[in-house]
């Protein structure tokens, strides 16, 4: 009796007004769902390739292919999930279903993508390793990345606390990142002892219980905020055209999406980010070997980076009360982050490559620029989850339905594919600067290159800044029609 009380009370302490604030252990599960979401992909975009090649023996070239057919799948999967949480109410709760059936999937999936049989070149380990990662990201991320995605919108309906989860969520997927940046090989060299298809192997059984937790963790916690405490969903959350057996076509979405401006404005924009992010990324490594000379500290430099990357993160909410609306907070961290990186970019070019190489040791003033550039960077990659809730409100105020489901899938969708449209940008713009490995780099190579890996993404962030001042919402409107669905749901 005392336990069903206990359980009463957490569910009725539940606030879906427009002001209520989100407890800190469920902001503190919410970010958590960054790390368990993000981290196997800075672990593949690390070491995949190098396992695929190094470890099985797979070649470059049926390794690329892998990789690419999965991130294709994987977008358009992205779009399947989301209709589906649009238009199935499934017992578990509306979002929280789908995270269920992702804890085990991602489990056993991540584990396979790591797993080398005896044989390396047979046929089996071939299709280990195309289904391993393939259906992880196709299936396993999708049916946990969306859905949680879609319970942050629900369970704060305020602008400052959603910055406040994004923040913290920026905060703990950075820190995650460094650390897989630096401990997942020595992991892999300690469990293995020296042999290192035994130490991916179980390197990717401890990740995958990491990642698993924060799964478990969150469809344990999102229960109060889908569900009331006899099993029944939340009444804002049910869909009357659903549980009637009405459903809305896959195209008349695609017609609704295209009409929801902020939505389809903060996609592209973001569809930009993911190219831009890949681009920059990626050549990280090309300018320390070749334009500066110290290939040592390109890792270094990407540690730093990354985690003053962390403090833009945690910052995100101080940007948003000091320019007074999200949106606007948004619009200027892109152009102040191209501004950054463009100081850093003319001040190589006006002292000299030999010169910019001294300045970019350790410690050295351009070394520090380049670190603090990853302030505002980190800032500028966790927006989206902010303004995004917005589009998702606007949708329910307009349409009268939740849109949550189809719009974060579209956020996906760019994501995925922008990433892979970056890294196969990167790959076309070395060949047509006549980049090779191997070969004398000439001068005016070098100064291409800089431009490839600075000038191009500065470019981009600022065409991506200005597709994001069209979005047409502000936190005043949002807080406008965020108070008419709730006179809405009190009327019913």
């Amino acid at each position: 009796m005392a336990n069903l009380s206990k359980r009463t009370e957490k569910f009725d302490a539940v606030s879906f007004s427009p002001n209520a604030k989100v407890p800190f252990r469920d902001k503190l599960c919410f970010g958590f769902t960054g790390m368990a979401t993000n981290g196997p992909w800075v672990i593949f975009g690390y070491y995949l390739t190098y396992f695929y090649t190094d470890v099985l023996g797979i070649s470059g070239t049926m390794a690329a292919a892998i990789m690419m057919f999965a991130r294709v799948f994987d977008a358009f999967t992205d779009l399947l999930i989301g209709w589906c949480i649009d238009h199935f109410n499934l017992k578990w709760g509306k979002y929280r279903s789908w995270v269920r059936f992702s804890i085990p999937l991602v489990f056993i999936l991540f584990i396979m993508t790591f797993t080398a049989l005896p044989d390396t070149h047979s046929f089996a380990q071939l299709a280990l390793a195309w289904i391993g990662y393939g259906a992880y990201g196709a299936i396993g991320s999708t049916l946990c990345f969306i859905p949680m995605n879609c319970q942050i919108t629900n369970a704060a309906r305020n602008q400052a606390e959603r910055a406040s989860i994004a923040g913290m969520k920026g905060v703990i997927k950075n820190v995650a990142k460094l650390l897989v940046i630096a401990g997942f090989m020595p992991i892999v060299l300690l469990l293995g002892g020296g042999n290192e298809k035994r130490g991916f192997f179980f390197a990717g059984i401890l990740f995958s219980i990491i990642y698993v937790l924060p799964l478990i963790w969150d469809y344990v916690m999102s229960e109060k905020y889908e569900l009331n405490v006899d099993g029944s969903y939340r009444e804002h959350l049910r869909d009357i055209e659903v549980e009637k057996g009405e459903k809305i076509s896959f195209s008349q979405q695609l017609v609704d999406l295209f009409k929801n401006r902020p939505a389809m404005v903060t996609v592209i924009s973001t569809f930009l980010l993911y190219i831009l992010d890949g681009v920059r990324s990626g050549t990280t490594v090309y300018l320390y070997n070749n334009y500066f000379e110290q290939p040592e500290l390109a890792s270094i430099a990407l540690f730093f980076n990354c985690g003053i990357a962390i403090a833009g993160s945690f910052c995100i909410k101080y940007f948003i009360k000091f320019f007074h609306d999200s949106n606007r907070a948004y619009v200027i961290t892109m152009f102040s982050s191209a501004a950054m990186y463009l100081l850093w970019f003319v001040i190589i070019l006006a002292v000299g490559r030999e010169r910019a190489g001294e300045l970019m040791g350790l410690g050295q003033p351009l070394f520090i620029l380049y670190a603090l550039c990853g302030f505002l960077q980190g800032a500028h990659l966790v927006f989206p989850d902010v303004v995004l809730p917005l589009a998702v409100d606007y949708g329910m105020w307009k349409y009268h339905r939740n849109q949550a489901g189809f719009i974060f899938s579209c956020y996906g969708f760019c994501l995925t594919i922008g990433g892979a449209i970056g890294s196969g940008f990167l790959g076309i713009m070395l060949d047509m600067i006549g980049y090779k490995k191997d070969i004398l780099l000439s001068e005016t190579l070098l100064r291409n290159l800089l431009i490839i890996g600075v000038l191009v993404p500065v470019i981009l962030t600022v065409i991506q800044a200005i597709i994001q001042c069209f979005v047409g919402i502000d936190d005043k409107k949002h807080a406008q029609y965020v108070a008419e669905i709730a006179a809405r749901s009190n009327e019913k």
